[in-house]
Formats: structure tokens, C-alpha cells, sequence
């Protein structure tokens, strides 16, 4: 039995403005150009979010099935994604993963995506992609104060050049 409170609930939400409540899911192809932009979006993003650049491994293998929704601020793309990559720590190659891309009502050009849970990387890779990150870390702070070496060496002979003519 429907207690009164359950009752008043329902009431209250089948009262509200579609606005609120949101609208509908409408079932989208998976060859959909928008769906298509929405996935490369967020395995795009995705990949660029591990500190250690273990996530560059992840590519889009299949979109399993997508759908749209207009919400009070955003118009989403619900997206179920294969996505590939060597590194998983379950062994496999391949892996599923649900994201929703929002694109803002107000500025289209703003787009952003949650994922319901991240990809789950082996250890040791991301041991081996940590050491490669420091490593090319230490690579590119040599460089820059080699650079940095290099212009005060030559802002100091400039410098004893000019000393030199104006003492003769």
C-alpha cells in the first residue's frame, strides 16, 4: 500500500515544470556525429587526467550505446564506452566504463564529463610511467637551468664588453 507520504511525493513531482523534473532519455545511434564528438571528448579528457600519463594508454574501442537528455543547465550525452588499453589491472584489454558528457546550456562551447568509476591501472605500469614522468621531469629542469646558465654566461660577456669600451 502507497503510504500518504509516497503519495504527496509523487504529487509534488508530477506538479513540477519539465525544467525541473528534466526531461526524458532519448535512445541515440552509436554512429550519432554528436555521440561520436562526445565519446572522443571524454576518453580525450580522460586520458589526460593521471599524474603519471598511465591514462594516454586508454582509446575508445566501442561505444556500446548512448543516449540524450536535456537537463536544467546542461545537454547531456549518457555514454556506455569500451575502452582499451594494456595496462588494466584485471589483465583484460578491454574494459567498460559509463560517462555522461554535459555541454552547457548557457556557452556550448563549454563541455565537461563524469565517469561513474575510473579506469583501474596495474601497479607496475604506473610504476613504469612514474619513473618515465621524473625521469623526463629531471630531463626538461637540466635543460631549462642549462638555458638559464647559457643567458647569464652571455648576459655577462655583453656585459664586460661594454666595461672594456668605456675604459678606453
Amino acid at each position: 500500500m502507497v503510504s500518504m507520504i509516497q503519495a504527496i511525493a509523487v504529487a509534488v513531482v508530477c506538479s513540477l515544470p519539465l525544467s525541473i523534473v528534466g526531461s526524458e532519455r532519448v535512445i541515440k545511434s552509436i554512429t550519432d556525429p554528436e555521440v561520436l564528438d562526445a565519446a572522443q571528448f571524454a576518453v580525450s579528457e580522460l586520458s589526460q587526467l593521471s599524474d603519471t600519463g598511465i591514462y594516454t594508454t586508454l582509446s575508445l574501442k566501442r561505444i556500446k550505446a548512448a543516449a540524450t537528455q536535456i537537463g536544467d543547465f546542461h545537454f547531456n550525452t549518457f555514454l556506455d564506452l569500451e575502452l582499451a588499453s594494456p595496462h588494466f589491472k584485471s589483465g583484460r584489454h578491454v574494459e567498460s566504463f559509463s560517462f555522461v558528457v554535459m555541454q552547457s546550456k548557457m556557452d556550448g562551447h563549454i563541455k565537461s564529463f563524469a565517469i561513474d568509476n575510473f579506469p583501474v591501472m596495474d601497479d607496475d605500469a604506473i610504476e613504469i610511467f612514474w619513473i618515465n614522468m621524473v625521469e623526463k621531469d629531471r630531463r626538461d629542469r637540466r635543460a631549462l637551468f642549462a638555458a638559464w646558465e647559457s643567458e647569464t654566461q652571455s648576459a655577462t660577456s655583453s656585459t664586460s664588453l661594454l666595461h672594456e669600451k668605456d675604459e678606453l
